[in-house]
């Protein structure tokens, strides 16, 4: 008996307690006029609002079922400004909202976002940017043109002769310009050669201004190790679309919004070229038993330059000697059995050979 009117008791402060919950929710909503909403936008990348968008939200934010399917101007929708849609009154909760459908001109941005809706954050404004969908068979609007660029990339180092390229370090500078008086919102990805492509972001080119991409920015959105330098090579695919641009054939490609251009640079060296100091000597052949070194060249003047090796000791008819050797064909004893006597010598300033290739290529758009 004891144990059945705790357990009735138990139950009647559970649900006093629960009635007074509620009590003080519905008071302290209707007291501080709280409204709970979720807007939820959807829009291109050159910012305008879309049509026809259609989204998952879990669980259901109206407490009719484990999920709500919703579409843009539904009748729950309080907002018929098109592109946007308003659920207001609704429970708090955690939400999880999915775009499942798009405007057939764009593909669905396919990335679920978490929303957290409580007293202290009653109202949550959530944003869905759509790419351009190029296989559409649907004309977008009669102005509206689409320009893509694709530009090469090679990034890294080879040290070996594996290929394709000769060993060196490569990198790649991609300098896009806005012509317009406005600023130009910029789609742009990467597809590696033999691999896969990335994720696409957003970048906005203010007017009259440029932007570079380089290597840094390739591995960055890559994911890459910045500590791996083997070589990477593909595409950076850049892409924009442009309302009152002219669309002939022979207009377009003159009146793109962007100029894009790729600077390519290879070096062979280790380090930048510097200067060095260069040795020249004056001297004079006195003899020659080899019989190698042409007659015309015996007792003249003659004039040799070299690298001068810092903190090296040896003398100075060695030196020639040694050049002499290397483009006669001199044995050791033969080049020691040479006469030969420095008149002049001279220090200079030179450079050391760069094994360096650039290249500048202008992209026009597809």
């Amino acid at each position: 008996m004891k144990l059945a009117i705790t357990f009735v008791l138990f139950f009647l402060i559970s649900f006093f307690l629960y009635l007074e919950n509620e009590i003080f929710e519905l008071t302290y909503a209707f007291t501080n006029k709280i409204t709970r909403l979720i807007n939820i936008e959807m829009g291109s990348i050159n910012g305008s609002l879309l049509s026809d968008g259609k989204f998952l939200i879990i669980p259901d934010p109206f407490q009719k079922s484990t999920m709500l399917e919703i579409s843009d101007n539904d009748l729950i929708d309080s907002n018929k400004t098109i592109g946007v849609i308003s659920l207001s009154n609704i429970s708090k909760n955690n939400y999880t909202i999915t775009q499942k459908a798009s405007n057939n001109n764009y593909l669905p941005n396919t990335i679920s976002k978490l929303v957290e809706i409580n007293n202290d954050h009653p109202i949550s404004t959530i944003k869905f940017v759509n790419n351009f969908n190029l296989t559409s068979k649907k004309p977008l609007f009669s102005k509206l043109n689409f320009f893509t660029y694709n530009a090469k990339f090679v990034c890294g180092s080879i040290r070996g002769d594996e290929g394709p390229l000769r060993p060196g370090h490569y990198d790649t500078d991609i300098s896009i310009y806005n012509k317009q008086k406005y600023p130009i919102n910029l789609f742009w990805n990467i597809v590696f050669n033999n691999g896969n492509s990335t994720n696409s972001i957003i970048k906005t080119v203010d007017p009259n201004k440029s932007i570079g991409l380089t290597c840094k920015d390739i591995e960055n959105l890559a994911n890459l190790d910045p500590h791996d330098t083997d070589l990477v090579e593909g595409f950076v695919i850049l892409q924009t679309n442009e309302i009152n641009i002219a669309s002939s054939n022979n207009e377009r490609f003159a009146n793109e919004p962007i100029s894009v251009q790729v600077f390519y640079t290879a070096n062979a060296l280790d380090s930048l070229p510097q200067e060095t100091l260069v040795e020249k000597f004056v001297f004079q052949i006195i003899s020659d038993s080899t019989g190698k070194i042409p007659k015309s060249l015996l007792n003249v003047n003659l004039e040799v330059s070299s690298r001068a090796d810092l903190n090296s000791i040896a003398p100075q008819d060695f030196k020639v000697k040694k050049i002499l050797s290397s483009t006669y064909n001199l044995t050791d004893k033969e080049s020691e059995n040479m006469e030969i006597v420095i008149k002049e010598t001279d220090l200079g300033v030179g450079n050391m050979i760069d094994d360096h290739a650039i290249s500048l290529l202008r992209l026009s758009p597809e």
